[in-house]
């Protein structure tokens, strides 16, 4: 606290220049996240330099740094020249001008204090850019969630580019897709807003890979059509007019059926997990269905999880986890039937309807499987089949239950509890070694901070000050949260020490006997605490305070080490404001939302220090007293009392030199002074009245025409002796 010694290094910012790619082609950038937290947000659809602003993203300079720097994105485009910033990085010569994918470049600080940059994400979307020539109906390719946050592509436009893309894709020629099913199924997607979120990689597997994974999000077939050759789409929909389903019996095509297998409750789970990407936050989250059927009939519950992590919102990810449970806890009946030619016509995906009078079954609706045909000797063509429940519903009534884990809040708020302070001579002998602190002007001034924790994960703050009510705020380094706790009864003015409870203590086990403590404006000393009854014994008005009495409900600080300071050095009548801006791991607090606090400076540390030892009559604040009132006290040195904590019961220390003391006495109803002494060099005073009723006593210390910061002040009843 106060004038510190010169600072020192403890830490350096990191600064990279780093060139990436993004991807081959994208539509825009909306998000650059660093170890999950964001540093930029917008929606950059062209080449240009985004300006990162996020210093304290990881905590600041307290913390980890943050990022702060400029990042260039480079579209790709077909004229995109050579990034400037990155020629000059490369030390000029040949560059490449990177057409052909998205990258960037990025020069800034990357973090503070620690050497090992953040990992990155960057989200980006891509829907229309990148094609293989124009874009296939583009009016179903956007589908938009989550109130337009979330910007996903229509899985039947992926499916298309799969195939036709014929640097990224299997080149197959359009002409070879069926247009119209695809269309078809386009236009569906876009009606139910089922949009993915999902990229391929190479290292991630085949296309066909990447294909049936979108299929399988969207409950599809997408291959060769049996009769037309073409590449179709179909999407397994419960959309269909049962009437006009192809219907095989005995009389119309059905051989024979081979297997009819029913699925059993016992073996379906009654909790059913989709997991799913959250595209705005990024993180993995689940949806659930529960069938409460099912755990009774299994004597308890049961779970099963699939994973779809192109499904990019809780809401879609919900009506998709209520249509596999709907086909998990239908007890499906599974067939395996013989056709004649007349079942040629139907393919993969396909509904239709079997009746069976041997069998006892009037009329199913059926989806085809797998398809076996006949050799040209024996035509009869052999379809796998599974009773249909099939679909997605408009609409869910499954929530997306928590995660059951609650983040720890990080967000830094403003401290409510706090106060500023001058620096105490006390503090400054501990900082400044005495040669130095002899040459300091007793007019000068230094300005201190106290406040407790904000919240759990709040490290520090950091404290901003400025002279006057205008001009802008200063960093003045970083202030560790104080210990501090309210009195549960009154505190008189007594010798001590004194035994006080506390409640609402803040960091009391970080209290340690022998260190000073602000209780209002009285400064005493811890001599003893107690954690479990909440006990403190104190020694009363140390250094430069006298006792005074404390109202229930007082706050005491246990300033000692627990400061912040500011170490500039003000003059006496100066008024600083402050604010000080709550550092977590998250960043720091927005100056905007700081208080501003202040305080005028009174040149304490230069004053001298009131007497000690304070007695009325040989009797340390007495009731009353009668006739003459004889004032004695013990002297006090700021100089030899240094940084120790001299409390009011010791006995004489000094005086300092060129001290004299000042007493008189007052009129308790209207402060008219009865009667006064100066330039008292001793340690007694003997002062006459004859007012009868209450009256003030008062003893203070002056140097150099310099008065001490407080005063040693009781109030009694007087009265006159009895005539003799």
């Amino acid at each position: 606290m106060g004038a510190k010694p010169k600072s020192q290094t403890v830490g350096f910012r990191y600064s990279f220049d780093i060139h990436g790619a993004i991807a081959k082609a994208i539509d825009g950038l909306l998000q650059i996240r660093a170890s999950g937290k964001t540093a930029w947000s917008g929606n950059a659809t062209t080449s240009q330099a985004i300006s990162i602003n996020a210093p304290n993203l990881f905590g600041g300079d307290k913390g980890e740094g943050g990022l702060q720097g400029s990042f260039d994105l480079m579209m790709g485009d077909e004229d995109q020249p050579a990034n400037s910033r990155l020629v000059a990085a490369l030390g000029g010569g040949l560059v490449p001008n990177f057409r052909g994918f998205a990258g960037f470049f990025y020069s800034g600080q990357v973090t503070s204090m620690n050497p090992y940059p953040k990992p990155w994400e960057l989200l980006a979307y891509r829907r229309v850019k990148g094609w293989d020539g124009s874009v296939w109906y583009p009016e179903t390719c956007e589908i938009n969630l989550a109130g337009g946050q979330v910007r996903a592509m229509n899985p039947a436009h992926m499916l298309y580019e799969i195939y036709t893309n014929r640097e990224n894709g299997l080149g197959v020629d359009r002409s070879m897709l069926d247009d119209g099913a695809f269309r078809a199924a386009a236009l569906k997607l876009h009606g139910e807003g089922f949009g993915l979120c999902l990229g391929w990689k190479r290292s991630a597997g085949t296309l066909a890979d990447f294909r049936d994974q979108i299929t399988d999000h969207i409950g599809a077939y997408c291959g060769p059509d049996r009769n037309t050759g073409l590449i179709t789409l179909k999407l397994i929909r419960d959309d269909y007019d049962v009437a006009g389903l192809p219907l095989f019996d005995e009389d119309s095509g059905l051989l024979s059926i081979e297997d009819d297998e029913t699925g059993s409750a016992v073996l379906a789970p009654s909790q059913l997990y989709v997991e799913y990407t959250d595209a705005i936050t990024g993180e993995t989250r689940r949806a659930r269905a529960v069938n409460p059927a099912i755990a009774q009939a299994q004597g308890g519950p049961s779970s099963e999880t699939k994973s779809y992590p192109g499904l990019p919102t809780g809401d879609l990810a919900a009506r998709v986890v209520q249509r596999d449970m709907r086909v998990k806890a239908s007890n499906l009946r599974k067939y395996k039937i013989k056709l004649d030619r007349r079942g040629a016509s139907l393919g993969p995906a396909d509904p239709f309807r079997i009746r069976s009078t041997k069998r006892g079954i009037a009329e199913v609706v059926v989806r085809a499987g797998r398809i076996e045909d006949g050799t040209l000797v024996n035509g009869v063509i052999t379809i796998t089949c599974l009773q249909d429940v099939f679909g997605l519903p408009s609409s869910s009534f499954v929530a997306v239950p928590p995660s059951g884990y609650v983040p720890p809040d990080r967000t830094p708020y403003a401290p409510t509890l706090r106060r500023l302070m001058e620096v105490p001579y006390r503090e400054l002998s501990g900082l400044i070694d005495q040669a130095n602190l002899d040459l300091v002007d007793v007019t000068a001034a230094w300005f201190g901070s106290l406040a407790a924790r904000s919240s759990g994960l709040s490290l520090s703050y950091t404290l901003m000050t400025r002279p006057g009510a205008s001009g802008v705020f200063t960093d003045r380094g970083t202030g560790d949260w104080c210990p501090t706790a309210q009195l549960v009864s009154v505190l008189p003015v007594e010798v001590g020490p004194s035994v006080i409870t506390l409640t609402s203590a803040i960091d009391l086990d970080q209290v340690a006997v022998g260190q000073a403590a602000l209780l209002d404006d009285e400064i005493v000393r811890v001599d003893a605490i107690d954690l479990v009854t909440s006990q403190v014994t104190v020694g009363r008005g140390c250094a430069d305070s006298v006792p005074a009495q404390h109202a229930a409900g007082a706050r005491i600080w246990f300033y000692d080490g627990f400061e912040g300071a500011d170490e500039t050095e003000y003059t006496s009548g100066v008024t600083v404001q402050a604010r000080l801006l709550t550092n977590t791991s998250e960043g720091q607090l927005a100056e905007g939302l700081a208080a501003t606090d202040s305080l005028t400076l009174a040149g304490r540390q230069g004053r001298p220090y009131p007497p000690g030892q304070f007695r009325i009559g040989d009797e340390a604040y007495p009731e009353s007293v009668v006739g003459d009132v004889v004032m004695t006290w013990a002297h006090r040195d700021r100089v030899t009392q240094a940084d120790q904590l001299i409390d009011t019961a010791m006995g004489s220390v000094g005086p300092e030199a060129g001290t004299t003391y000042n007493c008189r006495l007052l009129r308790a109803d209207t402060n008219a002074v009865l009667a006064s002494q100066t330039a008292i060099s001793g340690t007694t005073a003997t002062l006459s009245t004859t007012y009868v009723g209450q009256v003030i006593a008062e003893a203070w210390s002056v140097r150099g025409g310099i008065e001490s910061l407080q005063r040693q002040r009781w109030q009694f009843a007087h009265t006159n002796p009895p005539p003799p």
